[in-house]
């Protein structure tokens, strides 16, 4: 019986004794080196429902605000308020709405590719770390290797449909140019960017436009994954049936796995059933799918075969020229799927590789098996202790997984220009952080935390020093943040920031 193959995809004091002198002396001492501010303010937009005049800005200045910029546009003032005073502020029948002043940035790719960054990747391209020299079979419906994003990293590959060298994405989605360029999107300032930008992309068609292929030309594709020293082999497609008889694929996994070659595979779109093949061989890594909040895609399978998790839910990503969806009539499109998931978790292995493969299992050899438990043992665990049914070992975590509790690094370096020139911005994967700020000579350093373009004043804080203080503090995040560190000095004085992931 032939067997059919899948794509899958889915912010003055009184007078006072010597006494109270001496005590308020210690107390500022303690706030200067703490960094604790004793109000925290916010800076909102306050909308009113008449024209802004001279009694709409005493308005704010008796709530403690300082107003900082009125509109002529809209009947409302910019403002900086302080956060017990907003609530009381809101009664007040002239007032309409009150909403954060969010920061708005130019946008980048890492910005546009939620999932690239979500999972740590930026962090690890930060350490100049881009999977360079890793070699990735994509085994699908080809790449179109014209595309601006992904023709630097295209190298080759073969067209096992059509028995050519030409295996050019002709699907009605850009499944396989989807799946690229998730991996290998190059940081070009265009568009996305993939988890390991600098991989060498080899495509192997084993499936035809419509998403369909026959399990010997997925086989056919393996095999030359080997001959041709591929690294990494994925696969965002699956049978359609569940029975286990597709005994000469899974020897051919087997094959490659003993051949040093990392096999990754969509699990499968089953809306809670099982595993489908060749996900569900020992021999692969079988990837389910997240969504933004961590939570199980609700088309993912639920089985035990389930080995890592990965972002797949609205996954921007690369499309070809022949994409014929409605809603995707462009070079990038998002789509949904385990079939989005799976790239993710290859191109975290191919960081891995590009980094040097630990001896996880200290057997003395570095290959593929090393990879695969050092994916395993440092994925973020979402669900039960340990693997479960749901997420497996958890959601692959790249900054885990290549540079461990390798520390962030930062030199903050004052020049002759405003504080805003000279401050730093790195983004923060979920997790609970050690930060130490090592002062030289600055005055102050302010740190502000952001998520989604809005400060959070809980996080963020405002370091005055004393000389050479150092500073250590905890911060927990339990989403993408970036922290944007501003320094205040005169023209040459310095401060070093090390930020440490502890779980």
């Amino acid at each position: 019986m032939k067997k059919e193959i899948n794509m899958l995809s889915y912010n003055t004091f009184p007078k006072i004794t010597r006494i109270a002198q001496r005590i308020l002396f210690i107390f500022c001492a303690i706030f200067m080196l703490s960094g604790i501010a004793l109000a925290a303010d916010r800076d909102v937009i306050i909308g009113f429902h008449q024209p802004v005049g001279l009694s709409e800005k005493a308005l704010i200045h008796d709530h403690g605000g300082v107003a900082k910029k009125s509109f002529r546009l809209i009947p409302a003032i910019a403002a900086r308020m302080p956060e017990n005073k907003i609530e009381e502020l809101k009664k007040d029948p002239r007032i309409a709405y009150i909403e954060d002043d969010k920061i708005f940035e130019a946008a980048d790719e890492y910005s546009s590719s939620w999932s690239v960054q979500h999972i740590g990747s930026k962090i690890v391209h930060d350490q100049s770390i881009n999977g360079t020299g890793v070699r990735i079979a994509i085994l699908d419906t080809g790449i179109d290797y014209n595309h601006e994003d992904l023709n630097d990293s295209y190298k080759g590959g073969y067209d096992f449909v059509f028995n050519d060298e030409d295996p050019f994405d002709d699907s009605f989605n850009s499944h396989g140019t989807h799946v690229a360029g998730t991996i290998g999107a190059r940081n070009n300032d265009i568009g996305v960017v993939g988890v390991a930008p600098n991989v060498s992309l080899y495509a192997v068609k084993v499936l035809d436009g419509s998403g369909h292929g026959m399990a010997s030309w997925v086989i056919a594709g393996i095999e030359w994954a080997i001959n041709n020293n591929m690294d990494i082999i994925t696969m965002s497609l699956g049978s359609s049936e569940y029975d286990p008889d597709l005994e000469s694929l899974g020897i051919a996994c087997d094959k490659a796995y003993d051949a040093g070659v990392l096999l990754v595979a969509s699990a499968g779109n089953t809306n809670g059933n099982l595993t489908t093949y060749p996900a569900k061989y020992d021999s692969v890594i079988a990837v389910t799918a997240t969504d933004q909040n961590d939570l199980k895609a609700l088309f993912s399978p639920i089985d035990q075969k389930i080995e890592l998790a990965a972002p797949g839910v609205d996954i921007l990503s690369t499309t070809g020229s022949l994409n014929n969806i409605i809603s995707c009539r462009s070079s990038y499109c998002q789509l949904s799927g385990t079939s989005m998931a799976a790239p993710h978790v290859a191109g975290v292995a191919a960081l891995i590789i590009s980094n040097g493969i630990p001896d996880v299992n200290g057997d003395g050899v570095m290959n593929n098996t090393d990879v695969r438990l050092r994916l395993q043992t440092t994925a973020r665990d979402l669900g039960l202790p340990e693997r479960d049914n749901i997420y497996g070992y958890g959601l692959v975590d790249a900054q885990m997984a290549v540079l461990g509790v390798a520390d962030i690094e930062l030199t903050l370096i004052r020049t002759n220009g405003p504080a805003d020139k000279d401050a730093q911005k790195v983004s923060l994967s979920p997790g609970y952080y050690k930060i130490t700020i090592h002062n030289n000579d600055l005055i102050k350093l302010d740190m502000e935390v952001l998520k989604n373009g809005v400060i959070q004043k809980d996080l963020s804080s405002k370091f005055k020093f004393n000389h050479s203080d150092d500073v250590k503090f905890e911060l927990n995040v339990d989403s993408t943040v970036y922290v944007e560190l501003k320094p205040y000095g005169s023209q040459g004085s310095t401060g070093k920031v090390t930020m440490r992931r502890l779980s």
